[in-house]
């Protein structure tokens, strides 16, 4: 408080009007009422939003980092190859097809008026509504399809890689699994 009455006095010039005076105070107060609501009300206030942006950023590392742990293990299981480190290049996110409900309806109406016009008019009406399951006690929408994200090169490093037929047996297993073209995998010897 010995504070704010500091400031006030300083506040305070001969030449300064009161209403000037009064302005700096309110913006004092309202400087100081958003930096206490900043201290009590943190981001971790809100943790649906929070948990939306980490399942879609944990979806997509999930998939990579499973898929990098499922080639490592099989790779070092091959005969002479040793331990293996892998690194997958991911071009986009995987993506969900959400199913929908359409609801489509026409309708033709004709008047004709007292001086022998005719008027006819069609109309088209369409609506699509998201066909949402019920799901852990909330809805969620129905997916008909999702789509992996798209793996666009791998890197091997692996212990045995110097000797030329496990170089050739580990690129041709990497691109069996992955259903990749040659160019697209890289298998490198480790350093000694």
């Amino acid at each position: 408080m010995e504070k704010l009455k500091e400031i006030f006095a300083r506040i305070q010039f001969k030449n300064t009007s009161r209403s000037i005076q009064n302005l700096v105070i309110f913006a004092l107060i309202g400087i100081s009422l958003i930096l206490a609501g900043s201290f009590f009300f943190k981001e971790n206030d809100h943790p649906e939003a929070r948990s939306e942006d980490l399942t879609e950023n944990s979806s997509y590392s999930d998939y990579e980092t499973r898929m990098t742990m499922q080639l490592e293990q099989i790779l070092s299981a091959i005969d002479g190859v040793g331990k293996v480190e892998v690194m997958l290049t991911i071009a986009n996110e995987s993506e969900s097809e959400i199913a929908y409900s359409i609801t489509e309806s026409q309708s033709t109406t004709q008047e004709n008026d007292n001086q022998g016009g005719q008027r006819i008019i069609d109309q088209n009406n369409s609506s699509e509504t998201a066909v949402m399951v019920n799901e852990g006690g909330g809805n969620k929408p129905f997916i008909t399809r999702e789509n992996r994200p798209e793996i666009k090169g791998v890197m091997v490093v692996a212990d045995g890689a110097q000797i030329p037929e496990i170089k050739y047996q580990l690129n041709q297993a990497v691109q069996t699994a992955l259903d990749l073209p040659s160019h697209k995998v890289v298998i490198y010897a480790r350093k000694k």
